[in-house]
């Protein structure tokens, strides 16, 4: 999938893109994942629109860290 303005501003929310896509993206882009630098792998891509707006760590994650 193509990185656009477009697809950018749909996979954030009133608060941005969330700490996890930012890291994901800068795994796959190298910090350069704005509009212009390339493609990702539909996979990702669609991980990263599931992703919106998902801020709150589940409760059997918060144990997993202990």
């Amino acid at each position: 999938m193509q990185i656009t303005e477009d697809w950018l501003l749909s996979i954030q929310d009133e608060n941005g893109l969330t700490r996890g896509q930012q890291m994901l993206l800068d795994i796959w882009k190298g910090r350069q994942y704005f509009v212009g630098y390339g493609f990702l792998p539909d996979q990702v891509a669609v991980f990263l629109e599931g992703c919106k707006g998902y801020r709150k760590m589940p409760e059997y994650v918060k144990y997993l860290n202990e």
